[in-house]
């Protein structure tokens, strides 16, 4: 065996595992005629003409360029690299993605509206975050040519959406065991992880631990948003060096599950307090951190709105 093909064994192993994604060997390009599914996704090595992160999940567009989508919601504007964040972010907000486009499966350099593209669902080739791949092909016609030599079954827009949806809480069980696996998020050690803020146990407060992975793969552990928001502030003070955070990871609220800090929506000047008094509690959902803001007190923030002096009253 080559070099190479062990190194795409080796590599396919590692994206399953530290995502739960279905991958596809390697093959060249470009796309031969008698193998129209076999291409290579996620692209490597990277292409970095293709920029963007997703904020649902932390992949990254120069690998993840076939299926990555961008919409518009209230909050904003948004790129992430699959269908299955795509949903999984409407979920979340409670709204529906506006203005979808659409990378081409076999074009990634193309992105048109999503309205207009026409979806391979469930064919062999494989997507992104999910084991049912949702393709997206220019044509209805250039749809039903692939599926013809891949299987799976074409479908517009909002039947794929409507799909993608069903299938988000089971496959973020499996996403969220697979990263725990492939040490994407550790969980922090008692007696041994300590907060870089104020030096506390992260292990010891399980509804409240956070934290950052870095592009160097280092791992800072907080025991409360008020600390993680504080690092954030500047994160040469705690750690003495420049960190970029690559991956932010904080335990949502309800379901005591890791999840994006960068998509959670957070609670502050509630009642309910954590490890270091006054706190961000972070929710999945936008409904639910509604609902404790109706109870308890305090307003809903995302992401880029929290701070520590939205945190700690003045």
């Amino acid at each position: 065996m080559s070099a190479r093909l062990r190194y795409t064994g080796l590599f396919a192993a590692i994206v399953i595992a530290a995502f739960g994604v279905a991958y596809l060997p390697l093959s060249p390009l470009p796309v031969r005629a008698d193998e129209p599914c076999t291409v290579q996704h996620p692209l490597m090595p990277p292409m970095k003409e293709f920029s963007g992160q997703c904020p649902n999940c932390g992949m990254v567009r120069s690998m993840w360029a076939r299926t990555w989508m961008t919409f518009k919601n209230s909050q904003g504007d948004f790129g992430v690299c699959s269908f299955h964040c795509l949903a999984d972010m409407a979920m979340k907000s409670g709204e529906e993605p506006q203005n979808v486009m659409t990378a081409l499966y076999l074009d990634p350099k193309q992105m048109i509206s999503a309205d207009k593209a026409s979806f391979v669902v469930g064919s062999k080739a494989k997507g992104t975050m999910t084991m049912k791949s949702k393709l997206a092909f220019p044509s209805k016609a250039e749809a039903e040519e692939f599926a013809k030599a891949c299987g799976g079954e074409v479908v517009g827009f909002a039947e794929a959406l409507k799909m993608a949806k069903a299938g988000v809480p089971k496959e973020n069980v499996v996403i969220t065991k697979n990263r725990l696996d492939a040490g994407k998020i550790v969980e922090p050690a008692d007696n041994t992880d300590q907060c870089p803020v104020c030096a506390m146990y992260p292990a010891r407060y399980p509804k409240n631990k956070c934290q950052i992975a870095t592009e160097d793969k280092k791992v800072y552990h907080f025991c409360s948003t008020q600390c993680l928001f504080e690092f954030l502030k500047d994160p040469t003070q705690y750690a003495k060096k420049e960190v970029k955070p690559f991956l932010l990871w904080v335990i949502d609220y309800p379901s005591g599950a890791w999840i994006s800090g960068r998509t959670a929506y957070y609670v502050v000047g509630s009642k309910v307090q954590g490890p270091m008094g006054h706190e961000a509690i972070a929710f999945d959902a936008k409904k639910s951190a509604e609902e404790m803001a109706s109870k308890e007190g305090g307003k809903v923030l995302t992401f880029s709105e929290v701070g520590p002096d939205k945190i700690k009253p003045k």
